[in-house]
Order: C-alpha cells, then structure tokens, then sequence
C-alpha cells in the first residue's frame, strides 16, 4: 500500500529498467567506507595489493575487513538506474535526469576542479587560473576533470570530461574568468607585493570595524562551508573516488583569538566553526570525496620580515604568520578527507596535476566497527599494509554518530537548501519526464521515476516501511518563487509489491499549475530515513 498525505496517485513502475538491485535497508550496524591511495618507493600507483595485504585499526583495535575492491582509472558498467542515452550522451526529449551518466560508462574515477574566488583576492585568481588552463591542456583521454567555479555562488562550468578543448572553452565564455597569459611569465611579482588583503581585511584594514570583518569572515566561512555540501549531494552516487582540488586563499577555522587583547575585549565577537566543518566533513566522507586544497597564493612570504621593515624595534607583536590560518584549514581539511594540501609553492599546475593523479588506482575498504555505539566521539583510523616502501592515503577518523529523528523545521531548511543548491542532488536517483498536461496546457504533467536502491525501507510485522518527500517549485530569473508543492509519500509495502518495486522502481505522477513567469522547475525528493537527496532543474522554456 502506498499512501499520500494529499492524495496524489502514487502508482509503482510498469516499465522495468535494466537494474535489479537490493534494497538499502536501514541498520544500526555502521558500515564505515575509506578510499585508500597507495604509492610504490617510486611514487607510483601499487595495483597489486590483495585484502590480506591490508590491516585496519579503530583506535588500535583490528577489525575485521568486510568489502574490498580496487578501481582503477577507466571505464565501469553503465549505471543500473537511468534512462537511456544517445550516441552523443543526450537524454531523450523532455526527459531529465540527475545521473552523471554517458554512453558506454562512467569513470570509475574523477576529478573536479573548484576555483574558488570567494576566498582568493584578484591577483591571485589571475594567476591560478593561468595554471589550471596549463594543466587543462596537459588532460589525457583516461583523465576525466569537471570545472567549478566558487564565487558569489557555486557554478558548474562543466561538468567532468576528458575534452580539454570544451572545458576551455568553457572558460573563455565564463563571466569574470579572463583568460590571462599562459607563457612561463608569472605573477611573481603581484604576489609578493599584495599577499594579505584578504588577512588585512580580517585584521582590520581598509577602516572596517571588528564587527564588520567578524560578518564578512563568518559569511565566506558559512558559504564555503554550504558549497562543499552542495558538491557532496552532486557526486553522492558517482562510483569511485572523487578527488576535489580546491584552488583557493582558504579561509580560518575560528575568528577573534588572534591575540590575548581580541580575547579580553567583549566587543570582539569570537567564534569557532568546528561543528559546521564537523558536519561538512561527514557529509564529504559519505560521498567518498577526498579535497585536495592547492593554495592559490603561491609562495608565500610575511610582509613584516620585508626588507622595508628594517627596524625591528618598531615591529608590531607578532601574530600568527600571514597566511598560516588558511593553511591550518588546508591540512585539516585535506587530513579528514583522506587528500592533501599542497601550499607554499609557485607551481600549481603540478600540484594540480599531483592531486588528478591520486584517482589512477584507489582501493575501496569497508568495515563494520566492533563494539560500535554511536558514542558521537571522533574513532581513529589507522590503515597498514604488508608491503615495504608503500605509503598509504587515506582519511583518518571518523564521528560515530547515529542519525538523530528530524523535526519538521530541519526537514523544511534541508529542502530548501536542495531546492536553492546551483546543482542537482544525486544521492537518491531521479528521472522525470515532463510535459505539457494533455487535458490542460497550462499545467506540466511530471512523471518521476526513483531509483529503489536509494529509497531507505524498515521491515515491520511482514511490510516494508518508509517515507519520501517530495517537493516541487518554480522560479523566475531573479529567483521569485511560484506554486510550490510540498507532498509526503508513505510506504507501506506487502511482500509482493515490494519485490515490484524491486524490478520497477518507484513511480510517482503529478500535474503541476504552470506559473507565467517562472523560468526553472525544480523537483526535489527526499528520503526521510537517511535524509538523502535527489533532484532535477528542468528549464520550463523546452517543455513543449
């Protein structure tokens, strides 16, 4: 039986795709995934590891080791859920989908390049993006890279792809990214001569208060924070290892203990930013992104150590070094996620090019922790193998925390963060077909289609029970919002209809009003057990 708050026709599939996956059941059993990188005496990829060459420890304890693989750069099986493409990897009309899927596969390994320009002042951007166009030119076919860019908001420039030629070009049509000269002359010279704007700002420069720069820190941390969650919702479901370089100034992870006056004076606001990176963290782990910080500031050096600034006797006290909080940031954030954090160093395209090469081999490990009761503590993980001279990468911990009941008010903002998210959410499967409604051209008839491997059921007395949300809004371009719609879908399946939503996914149909002025449809679906995401921005202009 499945039921609907407003009495929507829920109706299963009768059109079978090619997958015949398992359910994901829920379990108080933690499986805890880690993508560990190994390198030879010669820093290349070791490919012959077996799973009795690895040893795992939580917190000194052995555990025993329950999935194994090893992926290696290339080609896997097409996804089992998604509809199908065309020889040039174009879904059918008015068919959409959040699949990263193309013909013939999906890499089993990818890397996404992030520009960040939300934490890098100008002359800085100029010169990271000269070495990511010298490191796009450098791409191989069996290198798949995406290119986002992180400003005023998160923008896919495109998505991964081994054409270098259409990321490129991608970059020359993109709004505030000028191409600059790509010849061996760098910005040596802008570097050193303005290498703490942004720490100038966060230090008082440019006459700004304390609170005033208290905001725009917390504002930038918050923001980045949120682009990092949107990109974990995007690649949830891409296979593999996804290696994140993130090319950017960073930012700190605390505000207002820069020295003891910030500390004893009340007017400074203090704040420290470890439950929100907590949280991120857990959300990159979950979708197996390893982020590898580049710092796009280059070499740096401390201005008050200049040779203009002779007189050591009229120095100000020293604060923490120019710099050195962001890169604090860097290597934590590179450490929690199984990266790493490249910084100090003029060559950033081979620093790039270091971190691309990480997803040529990866080893996939799970295990179920022994003793695991959902303490909420940081568990330490320590990876061993049997071979001399190999070094491993890998994340180094994770939280043990259980996933908490959810109110309705944080059900409502994880909804309408998916619903504002500049990406499409992937962790539970969509495809929805949309067209004008036959009996009435002002509406849109949507028929979705969710994938059941991404739908968390619990067997109760002989049913299989669960619950999905599923929420529907339009958009005009200046982000003004029409007709949205909130629905709950309850499972509560027999034994026989849930092995049809085995062969036939689950189905959902539903008319929509059509609003004038609105530009964009977004259709958002939920899973209240695990509170994964899925959505689809389907652009009302092409439903004809």
């Amino acid at each position: 039986m499945i039921t609907s708050k407003s009495l929507i026709p829920v109706v299963l599939s009768v059109a079978c795709l090619l997958a015949q996956e398992p359910l994901v059941l829920k379990s108080t059993t933690r499986l805890v995934m880690l993508s560990v990188i190994a390198r030879d005496g010669k820093n290349q990829p070791a490919m012959d590891l077996k799973k009795d060459d690895f040893r795992i420890k939580v917190n000194g304890k052995l555990q025993p080791i329950t999935v194994f693989s090893m992926e290696s750069t290339g080609q896997v099986s097409v996804p089992s859920f998604g509809p199908s493409v065309s020889d040039s990897g174009a879904l059918p009309p008015n068919v959409y989908s959040n699949r990263l899927a193309v013909q013939g596969g999906t890499p089993s390994g990818v890397t996404i390049i992030l520009v960040d320009t939300r934490n890098t002042k100008v002359t800085d951007q100029i010169y990271a993006k000269a070495q990511v166009v010298r490191y796009l030119h450098t791409l191989q076919p069996t290198d798949h890279v995406g290119l986002y860019m992180f400003g005023g908001s998160l923008k896919v420039l495109h998505d991964y792809t081994s054409d270098s030629a259409r990321l490129l070009a991608k970059l020359a049509a993109a709004k505030n990214w000028e191409l600059p000269d790509t010849s061996e002359a760098d910005a040596q010279g802008a570097l050193q001569t303005d290498s703490a704007i942004l720490d100038g700002i966060a230090r008082g420069a440019g006459g700004t208060s304390q609170a005033e720069r208290a905001f725009y820190t917390t504002d930038r941390v918050l923001a980045t924070l949120h682009a990092f969650d949107f990109l974990s919702q995007h690649l949830a479901q891409l296979p593999g290892r996804k290696n994140l370089i993130w090319v950017s100034g960073g930012f700190p992870l605390d505000i207002g203990f820069d020295s003891l006056a910030d500390w004893k004076n009340p007017n400074v606001d203090q704040r420290m930013f470890t439950d929100e990176v907590d949280r991120t963290m857990r959300s990159m782990n979950d979708a197996n992104i390893a982020v590898y910080p580049v710092d796009a500031r280059g070499l740096m050096t401390d201005p008050r150590f200049s040779a203009q600034n002779s007189k050591i006797a009229k120095r100000p006290p020293l604060a923490p070094p120019v710099g050195a909080k962001e890169q604090e940031t860097m290597q934590e954030i590179a450490s929690r996620t199984g990266g790493l954090a490249f910084y100090n160093t003029n060559d950033l395209t081979r620093a790039i090019k270091s971190a691309a090469d990480d997803s040529q081999v990866t080893y996939s490990i799970g295990f179920y922790p022994q003793g695991d009761g959902f303490d909420g503590k940081f568990h330490k993980i320590d990876v061993e193998v049997a071979r001399p001279g190999v070094k491993l990468r890998y994340r180094k911990g994770y939280f043990d925390v259980a996933e908490k009941p959810q109110d309705d008010q944080s059900r409502r903002a994880e909804l309408r963060d998916a619903v504002w998210s500049p990406i499409d959410a992937s962790a539970m499967g969509i495809v929805a077909t949309v067209r004008p409604a036959t009996n009435d051209p002002g509406s849109i008839d949507v028929a979705l289609k969710v994938d059941h491997s991404t739908i968390g059921l619990q067997q109760d007395q002989g049913r299989w029970q669960g619950r999905l949300d599923v929420l529907f809004v339009q958009r005009d371009d200046q982000g003004n919002e029409y007709g949205g719609v909130d629905d709950t879908v309850n499972l509560n399946l027999t034994a026989d209809t849930y092995q049809k939503l085995l062969k036939d996914d689950l189905g959902y149909h539903r008319v929509v009003a059509r609003a004038a002025a609105a530009k964009l449809l977004r259709i958002v679906v939920r899973d209240a057990a695990s509170g994964a995401m899925g959505s689809v921005t389907v652009a009302l202009a092409k439903v004809k």
